[in-house]
């Protein structure tokens, strides 16, 4: 079974394995959903990424959008970095890290 690439998936996944046949309606509302609600696709840290989170509050916006946006596939641009998004991107990279150590 293939993995789940968001909310989609998995009510797929569910309905089917309680016996319920996709139909056309299913398959739109499938992809309508994995596009609103997507899981996160993880890729490793290199090992450049990884000695920078030594020094991950001290980077500039730049580099954390960089290497979360390579952490986590996303595309976190400048102009949508508040605080906020900063201080989360922090605690993303550090839970990250952390499961690396």
């Amino acid at each position: 079974m293939s993995k789940s690439k968001g909310l989609g998936d998995s009510i797929a996944k569910l309905t089917e394995a309680v016996g319920i046949k996709p139909c056309v309606g299913c398959k739109k509302r499938k992809n309508i959903l994995n596009k609103l609600f997507p899981f996160k696709q993880v890729n490793a840290l290199n090992r450049s990424q990884i000695k920078l989170m030594a020094i991950v509050e001290s980077l500039s916006d730049m580099e954390l959008i960089t290497i979360y946006n390579d952490a986590f596939n996303t595309a976190i641009e400048i102009e949508n970095f508040t605080e906020n998004v900063r201080n989360a991107v922090i605690n993303d990279l550090k839970t990250l890290y952390d499961n690396v150590k």
